[in-house]
Protein backbone atom coordinates (compact mmCIF):
# COMPACT_ATOMS: atom_id res chain seq x y z
CA UNK A 1 0.00 0.00 0.00
CA UNK A 2 2.88 2.27 -0.27
CA UNK A 3 1.92 5.67 -2.01
CA UNK A 4 5.32 7.47 -3.90
CA UNK A 5 6.86 10.61 -3.26
CA UNK A 6 4.22 11.04 0.02
CA UNK A 7 6.47 13.03 2.68
CA UNK A 8 7.37 10.94 5.49
CA UNK A 9 8.61 12.06 8.75
CA UNK A 10 12.61 13.02 9.03
CA UNK A 11 13.57 10.24 11.51
CA UNK A 12 11.42 7.32 13.60
CA UNK A 13 12.56 9.56 16.61
CA UNK A 14 11.10 12.51 14.89
CA UNK A 15 7.88 10.44 14.54
CA UNK A 16 7.12 9.74 18.19
CA UNK A 17 8.18 13.12 19.07
CA UNK A 18 5.58 14.15 16.68
CA UNK A 19 2.83 11.59 18.12
CA UNK A 20 3.87 12.31 21.43
CA UNK A 21 2.99 16.03 20.91
CA UNK A 22 0.34 15.40 19.75
CA UNK A 23 -0.84 13.17 22.57
CA UNK A 24 0.54 15.72 25.11
CA UNK A 25 -1.73 18.60 25.24
CA UNK A 26 -3.54 21.06 27.35
CA UNK A 27 -5.45 18.06 28.24
CA UNK A 28 -2.78 16.91 30.43
CA UNK A 29 -2.10 19.54 32.33
CA UNK A 30 -5.54 21.79 32.78
CA UNK A 31 -7.81 19.07 31.89
CA UNK A 32 -6.49 15.95 34.11
CA UNK A 33 -5.57 17.38 37.00
CA UNK A 34 -9.29 18.59 37.34
CA UNK A 35 -10.84 15.59 36.09
CA UNK A 36 -9.04 13.38 38.64
CA UNK A 37 -10.00 16.34 41.30
CA UNK A 38 -13.55 16.20 40.79
CA UNK A 39 -13.45 12.42 40.35
CA UNK A 40 -11.70 11.10 43.96
CA UNK A 41 -7.88 12.32 43.20
CA UNK A 42 -5.97 8.51 43.59
CA UNK A 43 -8.73 6.35 42.46
CA UNK A 44 -8.89 8.09 39.07
CA UNK A 45 -5.79 7.52 38.17
CA UNK A 46 -5.78 3.88 38.85
CA UNK A 47 -8.84 3.66 36.64
CA UNK A 48 -7.27 5.91 34.11
CA UNK A 49 -4.33 3.35 34.01
CA UNK A 50 -6.36 0.72 33.53
CA UNK A 51 -8.56 2.41 30.44
CA UNK A 52 -5.67 3.61 28.80
CA UNK A 53 -3.41 0.71 28.29
CA UNK A 54 -6.59 -1.48 27.43
CA UNK A 55 -9.10 0.68 25.43
CA UNK A 56 -6.07 3.49 25.09
CA UNK A 57 -3.55 1.10 23.28
CA UNK A 58 -6.29 -0.65 21.53
CA UNK A 59 -7.33 2.28 19.73
CA UNK A 60 -4.10 4.28 19.57
CA UNK A 61 -2.62 1.04 17.72
CA UNK A 62 -6.04 0.55 15.24
CA UNK A 63 -4.82 4.29 14.11
CA UNK A 64 -1.13 3.44 13.57
CA UNK A 65 -1.83 0.27 11.54
CA UNK A 66 -4.55 1.82 9.14
CA UNK A 67 -2.30 5.18 8.45
CA UNK A 68 0.82 3.03 7.69
CA UNK A 69 -0.99 0.38 5.87
CA UNK A 70 -3.02 2.80 3.62
CA UNK A 71 -0.50 5.10 3.89
CA UNK A 72 -3.05 8.26 3.54
CA UNK A 73 -5.38 9.99 5.52
CA UNK A 74 -8.79 8.89 6.87
CA UNK A 75 -11.11 9.41 4.49
CA UNK A 76 -9.35 7.78 1.94
CA UNK A 77 -8.43 5.21 4.27
CA UNK A 78 -11.94 4.45 4.95
CA UNK A 79 -13.02 4.47 1.74
CA UNK A 80 -10.34 2.05 0.65
CA UNK A 81 -11.83 -0.42 2.97
CA UNK A 82 -15.62 0.09 1.89
CA UNK A 83 -16.21 3.11 -1.00
CA UNK A 84 -19.48 3.76 1.05
CA UNK A 85 -17.46 4.59 4.35
CA UNK A 86 -15.77 7.82 3.02
CA UNK A 87 -18.48 9.62 5.31
CA UNK A 88 -17.45 8.50 8.47
CA UNK A 89 -13.82 9.42 7.29
CA UNK A 90 -15.36 13.16 6.33
CA UNK A 91 -17.15 12.92 10.17
CA UNK A 92 -13.96 12.11 11.62
CA UNK A 93 -12.53 15.41 10.30
CA UNK A 94 -14.97 18.06 10.55
CA UNK A 95 -15.50 16.63 14.22
CA UNK A 96 -11.43 17.07 14.88
CA UNK A 97 -11.60 20.51 12.66
CA UNK A 98 -14.53 21.50 15.27
CA UNK A 99 -12.54 20.44 18.17
CA UNK A 100 -9.65 22.75 17.11
CA UNK A 101 -11.65 25.81 16.33
CA UNK A 102 -11.99 26.06 19.69
CA UNK A 103 -8.84 24.50 20.81
CA UNK A 104 -7.37 27.74 19.25
CA UNK A 105 -9.26 29.95 21.31
CA UNK A 106 -8.21 28.02 24.57
CA UNK A 107 -4.76 28.70 23.55
CA UNK A 108 -5.31 32.10 22.57
CA UNK A 109 -6.10 32.54 27.01
CA UNK A 110 -2.89 31.02 27.42
CA UNK A 111 -0.79 32.86 25.21
CA UNK A 112 -2.18 36.38 26.78
CA UNK A 113 -1.60 34.87 30.64
CA UNK A 114 1.89 34.73 29.43
CA UNK A 115 2.34 37.91 27.88
CA UNK A 116 0.76 39.14 31.15
CA UNK A 117 2.67 37.97 33.59
CA UNK A 118 5.94 38.05 31.66
CA UNK A 119 4.30 41.67 31.76
CA UNK A 120 3.79 42.03 35.15
CA UNK A 121 0.38 43.19 33.89
CA UNK A 122 -1.81 40.44 34.82
CA UNK A 123 -5.16 41.02 35.27
CA UNK A 124 -8.40 38.51 36.87
CA UNK A 125 -9.75 36.41 33.73
CA UNK A 126 -13.29 38.28 34.44
CA UNK A 127 -11.50 41.50 33.41
CA UNK A 128 -9.39 40.03 30.67
CA UNK A 129 -12.92 38.09 29.42
CA UNK A 130 -14.67 41.40 29.32
CA UNK A 131 -11.72 42.65 26.74
CA UNK A 132 -10.68 42.11 22.94
CA UNK A 133 -7.27 40.40 23.32
CA UNK A 134 -9.21 37.11 23.41
CA UNK A 135 -10.26 37.47 20.13
CA UNK A 136 -6.53 39.10 19.49
CA UNK A 137 -4.86 36.09 21.05
CA UNK A 138 -6.62 33.93 19.02
CA UNK A 139 -5.36 35.48 15.84
CA UNK A 140 -2.39 35.01 16.78
CA UNK A 141 -2.46 31.53 17.59
CA UNK A 142 -4.43 30.55 14.33
CA UNK A 143 -1.60 32.37 12.72
CA UNK A 144 1.48 29.99 14.28
CA UNK A 145 -0.79 26.87 13.49
CA UNK A 146 -0.98 27.98 9.87
CA UNK A 147 2.26 28.82 9.77
CA UNK A 148 3.85 25.43 10.93
CA UNK A 149 1.52 23.48 9.23
CA UNK A 150 2.43 25.26 5.74
CA UNK A 151 5.98 24.61 5.96
CA UNK A 152 5.39 20.91 6.11
CA UNK A 153 5.36 17.44 7.93
CA UNK A 154 9.11 17.12 8.25
CA UNK A 155 10.78 20.95 8.30
CA UNK A 156 7.33 22.39 10.27
CA UNK A 157 5.41 19.41 12.54
CA UNK A 158 8.65 17.58 12.88
CA UNK A 159 11.00 20.48 14.43
CA UNK A 160 8.12 22.02 16.52
CA UNK A 161 7.18 19.20 18.06
CA UNK A 162 10.67 17.76 18.91
CA UNK A 163 11.85 21.35 20.32
CA UNK A 164 8.73 22.05 21.93
CA UNK A 165 8.55 18.46 23.85
CA UNK A 166 11.97 19.09 24.84
CA UNK A 167 11.92 22.15 26.22
CA UNK A 168 8.30 21.40 27.68
CA UNK A 169 9.79 19.00 29.88
CA UNK A 170 12.84 21.33 30.64
CA UNK A 171 10.15 23.68 32.28
CA UNK A 172 7.80 20.70 33.91
CA UNK A 173 10.44 19.05 35.74
CA UNK A 174 11.69 22.19 37.63
CA UNK A 175 8.41 23.61 38.27
CA UNK A 176 6.74 20.06 39.76
CA UNK A 177 10.23 19.96 42.11
CA UNK A 178 9.71 23.93 43.52
CA UNK A 179 5.59 22.93 43.72
CA UNK A 180 6.26 20.08 45.80
CA UNK A 181 8.43 21.92 48.80
CA UNK A 182 5.94 24.37 48.79
CA UNK A 183 3.98 24.48 52.55
CA UNK A 184 1.12 22.06 52.16
CA UNK A 185 1.99 20.35 49.10
CA UNK A 186 1.94 16.96 51.12
CA UNK A 187 -1.42 16.82 51.40
CA UNK A 188 -1.79 17.57 47.91
CA UNK A 189 0.32 14.60 46.87
CA UNK A 190 -1.78 12.37 49.55
CA UNK A 191 -5.21 13.16 48.13
CA UNK A 192 -3.94 12.68 44.34
CA UNK A 193 -2.16 9.40 45.51
CA UNK A 194 -4.63 7.67 47.69
CA UNK A 195 -7.29 6.09 46.42
CA UNK A 196 -10.97 6.01 47.40
CA UNK A 197 -11.96 2.53 46.91
CA UNK A 198 -15.75 3.35 46.48
CA UNK A 199 -15.33 5.05 43.60
CA UNK A 200 -14.19 2.11 41.84
CA UNK A 201 -17.93 1.11 41.38
CA UNK A 202 -18.96 4.36 40.30
CA UNK A 203 -19.14 4.33 36.38
CA UNK A 204 -19.59 8.07 35.70
CA UNK A 205 -15.67 7.66 37.22
CA UNK A 206 -15.02 5.32 34.49
CA UNK A 207 -16.96 7.22 31.90
CA UNK A 208 -14.59 9.97 32.83
CA UNK A 209 -11.74 8.23 32.62
CA UNK A 210 -12.57 7.06 29.35
CA UNK A 211 -13.99 11.04 28.04
CA UNK A 212 -9.80 11.94 29.15
CA UNK A 213 -8.34 9.30 27.17
CA UNK A 214 -10.12 10.53 24.10
CA UNK A 215 -9.07 13.93 24.85
CA UNK A 216 -5.59 13.01 25.95
CA UNK A 217 -4.37 10.46 23.73
CA UNK A 218 -5.87 11.76 20.80
CA UNK A 219 -7.25 8.92 19.93
CA UNK A 220 -10.53 8.64 17.86
CA UNK A 221 -9.79 11.70 15.96
CA UNK A 222 -7.92 10.39 13.06
CA UNK A 223 -5.07 12.58 14.25
CA UNK A 224 -3.02 9.36 15.07
CA UNK A 225 -4.01 7.44 11.88
CA UNK A 226 -3.10 10.65 9.72
CA UNK A 227 0.30 10.62 11.52
CA UNK A 228 0.88 6.79 10.88
CA UNK A 229 0.25 7.75 7.03
CA UNK A 230 3.94 9.36 6.93
CA UNK A 231 5.44 6.68 8.82
CA UNK A 232 8.17 4.34 7.34
CA UNK A 233 6.37 0.83 6.53
CA UNK A 234 8.75 -1.32 8.41
CA UNK A 235 8.24 0.44 12.28
CA UNK A 236 6.06 -1.33 14.85
CA UNK A 237 2.59 -0.60 15.61
CA UNK A 238 2.33 -1.84 19.25
CA UNK A 239 5.89 -0.52 20.80
CA UNK A 240 5.38 3.01 19.15
CA UNK A 241 2.10 3.20 20.41
CA UNK A 242 3.62 1.50 24.02
CA UNK A 243 6.27 4.07 24.34
CA UNK A 244 3.66 7.45 22.95
CA UNK A 245 1.23 6.31 25.87
CA UNK A 246 4.30 5.83 28.30
CA UNK A 247 5.55 9.58 27.81
CA UNK A 248 1.82 10.94 28.01
CA UNK A 249 1.00 8.73 31.33
CA UNK A 250 4.21 10.25 32.65
CA UNK A 251 3.48 14.28 31.57
CA UNK A 252 -0.50 13.67 32.66
CA UNK A 253 1.20 11.74 36.45
CA UNK A 254 4.06 14.63 36.78
CA UNK A 255 1.20 17.66 36.26
CA UNK A 256 -0.73 15.85 38.37
CA UNK A 257 1.80 16.50 41.24
CA UNK A 258 2.62 19.72 40.06
CA UNK A 259 -1.08 21.16 40.07
CA UNK A 260 -2.49 19.75 43.48
CA UNK A 261 1.10 20.61 45.44
CA UNK A 262 0.31 23.95 44.17
CA UNK A 263 -3.42 23.77 44.83
CA UNK A 264 -3.05 22.64 48.51
CA UNK A 265 -0.55 24.35 49.03
CA UNK A 266 -3.07 27.50 48.74
CA UNK A 267 -6.09 25.58 50.13
CA UNK A 268 -7.39 25.92 46.78
CA UNK A 269 -10.77 23.65 45.71
CA UNK A 270 -8.80 20.47 43.90
CA UNK A 271 -12.22 20.16 41.90
CA UNK A 272 -12.40 23.60 40.81
CA UNK A 273 -13.09 22.63 37.27
CA UNK A 274 -12.18 24.76 34.08
CA UNK A 275 -11.49 27.41 36.12
CA UNK A 276 -8.79 25.59 38.05
CA UNK A 277 -5.95 26.86 35.63
CA UNK A 278 -7.02 30.51 34.49
CA UNK A 279 -8.95 31.51 37.60
CA UNK A 280 -7.34 29.41 41.03
CA UNK A 281 -3.72 29.12 39.83
CA UNK A 282 -3.28 32.51 39.21
CA UNK A 283 -4.32 33.33 42.96
CA UNK A 284 -1.66 31.16 44.23
CA UNK A 285 0.73 32.35 42.31
CA UNK A 286 0.55 35.62 43.59
CA UNK A 287 1.03 34.74 47.02
CA UNK A 288 4.22 32.16 47.03
CA UNK A 289 7.41 32.58 46.73
CA UNK A 290 8.85 33.17 43.55
CA UNK A 291 5.23 33.40 41.74
CA UNK A 292 6.63 36.00 39.46
CA UNK A 293 8.75 33.33 37.69
CA UNK A 294 6.65 30.47 38.25
CA UNK A 295 3.67 32.29 36.47
CA UNK A 296 5.13 33.08 33.46
CA UNK A 297 7.01 29.76 33.38
CA UNK A 298 3.51 27.32 33.55
CA UNK A 299 1.82 29.35 31.11
CA UNK A 300 4.81 28.65 28.75
CA UNK A 301 4.42 25.16 29.55
CA UNK A 302 0.62 25.37 28.76
CA UNK A 303 1.51 26.91 25.35
CA UNK A 304 3.92 24.52 24.23
CA UNK A 305 1.57 21.19 25.13
CA UNK A 306 -1.45 23.04 23.17
CA UNK A 307 0.76 23.90 20.37
CA UNK A 308 1.95 20.77 19.48
CA UNK A 309 -1.93 19.19 20.07
CA UNK A 310 -3.17 21.83 17.83
CA UNK A 311 -0.88 21.42 14.62
CA UNK A 312 -1.57 17.57 14.86
CA UNK A 313 -5.47 18.09 14.40
CA UNK A 314 -4.69 21.55 11.64
CA UNK A 315 -2.62 18.46 10.17
CA UNK A 316 -5.45 16.36 9.81
CA UNK A 317 -7.72 18.62 7.31
CA UNK A 318 -5.02 19.44 5.13
CA UNK A 319 -4.14 15.81 5.11
CA UNK A 320 -7.42 15.30 3.90
CA UNK A 321 -7.80 17.85 1.21
CA UNK A 322 -4.22 16.47 0.15
CA UNK A 323 -5.36 13.00 -0.50
CA UNK A 324 -8.73 13.91 -1.12
CA UNK A 325 -8.75 16.34 -3.74
CA UNK A 326 -5.06 16.87 -4.37
CA UNK A 327 -4.52 19.52 -3.26
CA UNK A 328 -1.14 21.50 -2.55
CA UNK A 329 -0.31 21.70 0.60
CA UNK A 330 -0.16 25.54 0.48
CA UNK A 331 -3.43 25.27 -0.63
CA UNK A 332 -4.73 22.91 1.52
CA UNK A 333 -3.23 24.72 4.57
CA UNK A 334 -4.27 28.13 3.68
CA UNK A 335 -8.02 27.04 3.29
CA UNK A 336 -7.90 25.07 6.55
CA UNK A 337 -6.04 28.29 8.43
CA UNK A 338 -8.81 30.38 6.57
CA UNK A 339 -12.09 28.13 7.54
CA UNK A 340 -10.93 28.00 11.27
CA UNK A 341 -10.25 30.79 12.03
CA UNK A 342 -14.00 31.67 10.42
CA UNK A 343 -15.15 28.30 12.74
CA UNK A 344 -13.14 29.80 15.76
CA UNK A 345 -14.11 33.41 16.26
CA UNK A 346 -17.51 32.35 18.27
CA UNK A 347 -15.90 30.23 20.50
CA UNK A 348 -13.43 33.33 21.19
CA UNK A 349 -16.10 35.91 21.17
CA UNK A 350 -18.03 33.95 23.89
CA UNK A 351 -15.13 34.81 26.35
CA UNK A 352 -14.82 38.40 25.16
CA UNK A 353 -16.51 42.19 25.43
CA UNK A 354 -18.96 40.72 23.09
CA UNK A 355 -19.84 37.56 25.42
CA UNK A 356 -21.33 35.76 22.88
CA UNK A 357 -23.87 33.00 24.46
CA UNK A 358 -26.46 30.56 23.02
CA UNK A 359 -29.56 30.01 25.56
CA UNK A 360 -27.03 31.81 28.15
CA UNK A 361 -23.93 29.27 28.08
CA UNK A 362 -20.76 31.05 26.36
CA UNK A 363 -20.87 29.24 22.89
CA UNK A 364 -16.93 27.66 23.81
CA UNK A 365 -18.38 25.68 26.59
CA UNK A 366 -21.69 24.64 24.03
CA UNK A 367 -19.08 23.59 21.63
CA UNK A 368 -16.98 21.78 24.05
CA UNK A 369 -19.69 19.64 25.48
CA UNK A 370 -21.02 18.63 22.24
CA UNK A 371 -17.71 18.04 20.15
CA UNK A 372 -15.99 16.94 23.31
CA UNK A 373 -18.27 14.98 25.00
CA UNK A 374 -20.19 13.33 22.38
CA UNK A 375 -18.70 14.09 19.09
CA UNK A 376 -15.47 12.59 19.25
CA UNK A 377 -16.73 9.27 20.96
CA UNK A 378 -19.37 8.80 18.09
CA UNK A 379 -17.35 9.32 15.62
CA UNK A 380 -14.63 7.40 17.55
CA UNK A 381 -17.34 4.52 17.69
CA UNK A 382 -18.22 4.38 13.91
CA UNK A 383 -14.54 4.69 13.33
CA UNK A 384 -13.84 1.61 15.37
CA UNK A 385 -16.20 -0.71 14.05
CA UNK A 386 -15.23 0.38 10.44
CA UNK A 387 -12.09 -0.56 11.19
CA UNK A 388 -12.26 -3.92 12.81
CA UNK A 389 -15.18 -4.99 11.14
CA UNK A 390 -15.32 -4.21 7.54
CA UNK A 391 -11.34 -4.61 7.21
CA UNK A 392 -10.44 -8.40 6.33
CA UNK A 393 -9.25 -9.63 9.94
CA UNK A 394 -6.31 -11.61 8.50
CA UNK A 395 -5.24 -8.41 6.96
CA UNK A 396 -5.51 -6.38 10.10
CA UNK A 397 -3.82 -9.19 12.15
CA UNK A 398 -0.81 -9.29 10.17
CA UNK A 399 -0.95 -5.63 9.89
CA UNK A 400 -0.96 -5.10 13.85
CA UNK A 401 2.23 -7.40 14.04
CA UNK A 402 4.32 -6.57 11.36
CA UNK A 403 7.57 -5.74 12.47
CA UNK A 404 6.55 -5.95 16.11
CA UNK A 405 8.66 -8.15 18.26
CA UNK A 406 5.31 -8.93 20.86
CA UNK A 407 3.03 -10.44 18.73
CA UNK A 408 -0.86 -9.72 19.43
CA UNK A 409 -2.69 -12.94 19.60
CA UNK A 410 -5.58 -12.72 16.50
CA UNK A 411 -7.99 -13.97 19.76
CA UNK A 412 -7.63 -10.64 21.09
CA UNK A 413 -7.99 -8.87 18.36
CA UNK A 414 -11.49 -10.33 17.60
CA UNK A 415 -12.01 -9.38 21.96
CA UNK A 416 -11.11 -5.37 20.51
CA UNK A 417 -13.39 -5.68 17.75
CA UNK A 418 -16.17 -6.20 20.37
CA UNK A 419 -15.06 -4.56 23.26
CA UNK A 420 -14.02 -1.04 21.28
CA UNK A 421 -17.06 0.34 19.88
CA UNK A 422 -18.83 -1.69 22.86
CA UNK A 423 -16.96 1.09 25.47
CA UNK A 424 -17.24 3.73 23.96
CA UNK A 425 -21.55 3.13 23.77
CA UNK A 426 -21.28 2.15 26.93
CA UNK A 427 -19.64 5.27 27.73
CA UNK A 428 -22.01 7.63 25.96
CA UNK A 429 -25.04 6.13 27.38
CA UNK A 430 -23.57 6.31 30.93
CA UNK A 431 -22.35 10.34 30.29
CA UNK A 432 -26.03 11.14 28.98
CA UNK A 433 -27.75 9.05 32.33
CA UNK A 434 -25.40 11.33 34.70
Amino acid sequence: MQVTGREKWGSYGGFLFAAIGSAVGVGNIWRFPYVAGENGGGAFLGIYLVVVFTFGLSFMVLEFTLGRYYQTSVIVALQKIRKRFAWAGAAMVAVTFGVLSYYMAILGWILSYFAMYATGMAVSFEEYSQSWYPLLSFAVIAAVNYLIVRTGVRSGIEKVSKYGILLFVGIMVPLTAIGLTLPGAGEGVTFYLTPDATVFSDPQVWAAAFGQAFFSLSIGMGVLLTYGSYLGQKRPVVSSSLVIIGADLAVSFVAGLMIFSFVFSNDANPAEGTTLVFKVLPQVFSTIELGAVIAPLFFVLLLLAGITSSISMFQLPVSALEDSLGFSRRKAASIIGIAAFVAGLPSALSYSTVDLRVNGAAVLDVVNDALGDYGLPIVGAVFAIVATWFLDKKILTEQVNLYSRVKVPAGLISVARVAVPLLIVVTLLTQLVG
